[in-house]
């Protein structure tokens, strides 16, 4: 992983997605201080995928290549049937039907936020009720409550203890912080709760890992106002899908 991420020039989006465990090597091309990558991504809930990166001509030069077609054939043999690629790379054929369109964001800074009454740490008991949040008000979260070790998950419960908000942040394959699950009920919406939730999540991830990520579906633009309020900077605006 240090390699690769010496060869790309520490891009954050490889240093998030790209994992030490992996033993299949990454494909690059390098030309005039540009560079493009194909690399093996496990995820905890989207299964094994390809992630391309880079620039875009020899992004284009790499996936025609030889070398390429049995790098890929080699990942799907061992359980990789998805692709991650730059939203500018759609047209490379590699996507089977219309792609979810997402960004990667990421931050070093700490922007304080004043934490509502009713912010806590949630502990594993409270494992049903987040899941339950979680299925009625964003069915289609990649957060998964208490699924594995280094999950912090946050809430913000009103007066009679019901939840109104959660979060979490748990560590990537890569080992790199990311947010998931950050979910607000509907009745609650717009007093600043989820900003909270983030900031809070945010805050202590920058503090233990220098710094924090997480990934949003480009169609949510209300988040992204939010993310960007505290800091966040996009680094990728990616397609994923499965293999062709």
């Amino acid at each position: 992983m240090d390699r690769l991420l010496h060869f790309t020039d520490d891009d954050p989006a490889v240093g998030a997605e790209a994992t030490p465990s992996v033993e299949q090597a990454a494909l690059g091309l390098r030309r005039d201080g540009r560079w493009a990558v194909a690399f093996v991504r496990p995820t905890h809930t989207h299964g094994i995928s390809l992630m391309l990166r880079g620039d875009d001509t020899l992004l284009r030069e790499l996936v025609r290549s030889s070398p390429f077609a049995s790098w890929s054939d080699r990942a799907r043999a061992k359980g990789a049937n998805a692709v991650t690629l730059p939203r500018t790379a759609e047209d490379l054929g590699l996507i089977a039907a219309e792609p979810s369109r997402w960004e990667f964001m990421s931050t070093t800074e700490v922007v304080p936020v004043v934490a509502p009454r009713g912010l806590v740490d949630l502990p594993v008991a409270d494992r049903d009720e987040v899941q339950a949040l979680l299925d009625e008000h964003n069915p289609g979260t990649d957060g998964q409550p208490f699924a594995r070790p280094g999950q912090r998950w946050v809430g913000v419960r009103d007066e009679d203890g019901d939840l109104l908000a959660v979060g979490c942040c748990e560590p990537e394959s890569s080992g790199a912080p990311v947010l998931a699950g950050i979910t607000v009920v509907p009745a609650a919406r717009g007093l600043g709760l989820g900003r909270a939730v983030t900031a809070d999540l945010t805050r202590v991830a920058v503090a233990e890992h220098g710094w924090c990520t997480l990934g949003m579906y480009s169609h949510n633009d209300r988040a992204r106002g939010v993310y960007r309020s505290l800091g966040y900077v996009v680094h990728a605006e990616w397609s994923s899908g499965r293999l062709t």
